[in-house]
């Protein structure tokens, strides 16, 4: 994996203190890095990944939880021992390799968590990382099955789990942000902050050198020859974002042309302006309403004065909302007429989404110049 070993070992680093959250950017190689983690951890440690998108039910993810820890231990029997006396104690079962809990007089779940996760720091042979991808999205899914009380109550157990034990350590990750999950939570006058003892880790673009290095690896891998200007090229019109830079490379070699800097060009301007939109690029506009609620017409409009305006410090960008935003409820209204705060904290989502970034004199613009450059186009701004 090119140019992630210094992030992995910073990882462990902090895992060697505390728990986790790890976000990117779609496309950032996320999950390629924790499966790296799981397939090679450093001496001493085992990690265990589990994807828990589709998971609905508190009891469910209990589940899936105890038979990926089963999976990952059973090369040793003494090692799973205590889980199965643990399972066959609480009356659980098993049905086609998959763990169940009891139906019946089913304890509930919180203690069955706890005494999971206390059970297996009293009898790991060895530190132990829980990566949880999709983790988010877990617990909007089990607010919307079970109520945001299950998801209250698995976040303070998990907290108060980590207070407890310096072992197993956790990992969230996931293609939304937590920041999501709790400011819904915070919205129903949940005043807890269950993610503040863990580390908050981004995964950023590519480092330039290591970005051109990885263009210029998959020239060759396909077979292309082309100066090394090219793989420079690539990278810096993609910003350094490994999909993308694979996307390219791709693309270059089903043209079967000769690569130059302007056949880069035209793949990059292409891949902006397909109606197949191979690279899913309008994501970033149909995620704003799932992601801002009754604030997405606003969250819009506010990226359509930065595609066409970039640099614009809170005042500026607020007198632009209020002559180009058409307020469609009362809470656009209010942060349309003056409502600065409520304003300031959509921006601070949309920083931590990956939509803007700030610079040292306060004004704000686009994160990634690859999108305002897909947005502009799409507004038909050229």
């Amino acid at each position: 994996m090119i140019g992630r070993d210094r992030l992995i070992a910073q990882l462990w680093a902090i895992l060697k203190q505390q728990g986790l959250v790890l976000v990117a950017e779609r496309r950032m190689g996320k999950t390629a890095i924790i499966r790296k983690m799981e397939a090679e951890p450093i001496a001493g440690w085992r990690a265990i990944y589990l994807d828990v998108e589709g998971v609905s039910r508190a009891a469910e993810f209990i589940e899936r939880l105890a038979l990926a820890i089963r999976t990952h231990l059973s090369a040793s029997n003494k090692a799973t021992q205590w889980l199965r006396d643990f399972w066959s104690a609480l009356g659980g079962f098993e049905v086609a390799s998959i763990l169940k809990l009891p139906e019946a007089r089913q304890p509930h779940w919180k203690t069955v968590l706890e005494r999971l996760l206390g059970e297996l720091a009293r009898n790991a042979d060895q530190r132990l990382v829980l990566i949880w991808d999709e983790f988010p999205w877990m617990l909007q899914k089990i607010a919307r099955a079970e109520g945001a009380s299950a998801v209250v109550d698995l976040l303070d157990v998990l907290r108060g789990l980590r207070q407890t034990h310096a072992n197993p350590r956790l990992v969230f990750t996931g293609s939304i942000g937590l920041h999501h999950v709790v400011a819904g939570l915070q919205d129903q006058d949940y005043v807890h902050s269950p993610l503040n003892d863990l580390r908050t880790i981004e995964v950023p673009p590519l480092a330039p050198p290591d970005a051109v290095q990885l263009a210029d690896a998959l020239l060759r891998g396909e077979g292309l020859a082309a100066a090394a200007d090219v793989a420079e090229r690539i990278a810096e019109q993609v910003e350094g974002v490994p999909y993308y830079i694979h996307h390219v490379v791709a693309t270059l070699a089903d043209l079967g042309r000769p690569v130059t800097m302007r056949t880069v060009d035209a793949v990059v301007a292409r891949s902006l302006t397909e109606p197949q939109d191979s690279w899913n690029l309008e994501h970033y506009r149909n995620r704003l309403g799932p992601y801002y609620g009754e604030s997405a017409s606003l969250a819009r409009t506010l990226l359509d004065v930065l595609a066409e305006t970039e640099d614009l410090d809170l005042d500026a960008l607020h007198e632009q909302l209020r002559i180009k935003a058409r307020p469609d409820n009362d809470r656009v209204r209010r942060i349309v007429e003056g409502d600065r705060e409520e304003l300031r904290k959509l921006i601070k989502l949309m920083q931590r989404d990956h939509y803007l970034e700030q610079d040292e004199r306060g004004a704000y613009r686009f994160r990634f110049a690859l999108i305002r450059r897909w947005w502009r186009i799409d507004l038909g701004l050229g």
